[in-house]
């Protein structure tokens, strides 16, 4: 491995923009719950040039006041327990792997992506032969996000160990690590604090060389740090342009200080895509998914929305990964198709038969 280059990644800028297309967040109206819409939807995205869908890995399904609580993304009022206990917060999910794996052979071209797998779920030796099978059947398609974990109280539901954050970072990067060795190592072997690995030879290997790429989700300094020593790229959710300008020259600066070429580090951004001309429209999206900062929800007319994006690209980003609401009971996505896409992907848009 060169060592410039830690994550084994080749220059992560592209000549034009990824646009991906999020089929299943745990927030009401952003999942698809059944797999004939999310393979129609799936099809759609390839049809007008998306390029990649991805899931969430998640089993455990949330309101939008849940997603607050729990997650604590932003700061809100005390949500009302009669209120909580006069519904369920559970909406249909499929789970990840599977339905990934289905829609390999249900797609033809777009990537498939994990946004994110919780590291925690899942052994990485295992995982990255998993991995190298999907990257086989789907022609080298594969995507292989990953996350420390958070939804504590999924981790309890299904029964599994919720450690301390610290040690989910840190077990987080050896799973990295591991993964890596599997696919690229003959003769792998790793011995961390948490996970030891001795001759777990992957055959048939990834399609994809070196590897699939290996992206990071999270926002805080130390993931990011360790994704910039093990990982092709990292994703974060709902933050402004200005805030992922700031973090990209920080993320250049620690590529730099361990020797390896920035350009490999790719930053992507995940938002809310909601085009519409109608004001009131737009305000009852801000009220629906009130979970989501202001600064996560790109609304307004197809104008403005391409505004927005080109924002994000002036800042730095050329990744970007869409989550569109009721994206299988709408016409927003053929909105986004025809009247977005085109402006930031001219050479790829086509639309679906």
């Amino acid at each position: 491995m060169n060592d410039n280059d830690p994550s084994g990644a080749t220059p992560a800028h592209e000549p034009e923009p990824h646009i991906g297309l999020i089929l299943a967040l745990t927030i009401r109206g952003l999942a698809v719950g059944n797999y004939p819409d999310m393979v129609r939807a799936a099809q759609a995205a390839e049809s007008y040039g998306f390029d990649s869908v991805w899931l969430c890995d998640h089993f455990l399904t949330l309101s939008p006041d849940d997603y607050v609580r729990d997650a604590g993304i932003t700061a809100g009022p005390e949500n009302d327990g009669d209120a909580q206990q006069s519904r369920s917060s559970s909406v249909p999910l499929l789970e990840c792997w599977t339905a990934l794996s289905a829609l390999s052979r249900d797609t033809t071209t777009v990537r498939l992506g994990t946004s994110v797998l919780c590291n925690s779920y899942r052994y990485p030796a295992v995982l990255a032969k998993m991995a190298a099978t999907l990257d086989v059947i789907s022609g080298g398609r594969l995507d292989l996000g990953m996350g420390a974990g958070w939804f504590q109280q999924e981790y309890e539901a299904y029964g599994i160990p919720f450690p301390p954050t610290g040690d989910r970072v840190t077990a987080l990067g050896e799973s990295l690590q591991v993964m890596r060795q599997v696919w690229t190592d003959p003769h792998p072997a790793f011995h961390g604090d948490f996970y030891s690995i001795d001759g777990a030879v992957c055959d048939p290997p990834p399609l994809q060389q070196p590897h699939p790429p290996l992206w990071v989700g999270g926002e805080g300094l130390r993931v990011h740090r360790i994704a910039a020593r093990h990982a092709n790229g990292i994703n974060v959710r709902w933050w402004p342009a200005e805030k992922c300008a700031e973090r990209r020259a920080f993320l250049d600066r620690e590529c730099e200080a361990i020797g390896r070429d920035p350009a490999t580090l790719r930053l992507s951004i995940t938002t809310l895509l909601a085009p519409t001309d109608s004001p009131a429209q737009q305000d009852e999206l801000r009220t629906r998914f009130q979970s989501i900062p202001d600064t996560g929800l790109i609304t307004g007319t197809p104008e403005a929305c391409v505004e927005r994006i080109r924002a994000y690209q002036d800042a730095g980003i050329d990744h970007f990964l869409f989550t569109i609401p009721d994206i299988a009971d709408s016409t927003c996505l053929d909105v986004v198709g025809e009247q977005i896409l085109p402006h930031i992907k001219p050479a790829r848009h086509t639309q679906p038969t």
